[in-house]
């Protein structure tokens, strides 16, 4: 269990230095953008290669992967640490009741269900995308990829979600932290 909860934490810090790294980046990126429409770069130099370079064309394609990336990692990082958007009015009402916890069990059997699916049908679509982007000439799987990979992280952490929920519902203590003398 220590391993899975080192495995966990590092995951974890990953997923959130990625978001950070691309945030940031993406940041950069559209001042940079907004910065080019409206100052002249040819009043600073006359060299035709730096001006080509900040016409920047090539940044939507960038833009775009950011933020495919960004929101898909970051929506894995939020499903990992159970942050993510959902209605609790119900499972709060029902906190506490054996009919409560039958409600998020069947609830967590949904949500790995509809994960699983995504998973496998947006890996599918990323295995299938057989064109390079226009600009950079990249090939368009990149800007597929974080689907899958946010969807299978999501998934093990549906597992995870799943487990804790029988252990709730049955009463095994698996995930009951160790006291110590």
């Amino acid at each position: 269990m220590t391993l899975l909860k080192s495995i966990d934490g590092v995951l974890g810090k990953v997923m959130r230095w990625f978001c950070i790294a691309n945030f940031l980046t993406l940041m950069v990126m559209l001042a940079l953008v907004v910065f080019v429409r409206f100052v002249r770069i040819d009043w600073f130099t006359s060299s035709t290669a730096v001006i080509e370079w900040f016409k920047l064309s090539w940044s939507d394609e960038i833009i775009e992967w950011l933020m495919s990336s960004l929101i898909f990692i970051a929506a894995a990082d939020l499903w990992r640490q159970r942050d993510h958007f959902r209605i609790e009015a119900v499972a709060d009402m029902l906190a506490g009741t054996m009919f409560g916890k039958i409600f998020t069990f069947i609830i967590e059997i949904f949500a790995a269900a509809f994960i699983a699916t995504f998973a496998y049908y947006s890996f599918n679509l990323t295995m299938s995308v057989g064109r390079h982007s226009q600009i950079l000439a990249w090939p368009m799987t990149w800007w597929y990829a974080p689907m899958p990979v946010a969807g299978a992280i999501m998934f093990v952490y549906s597992i995870r979600n799943f487990i804790q929920q029988i252990d709730e519902l049955f009463g095994f203590g698996w995930f009951q932290a160790k006291k110590e003398a």
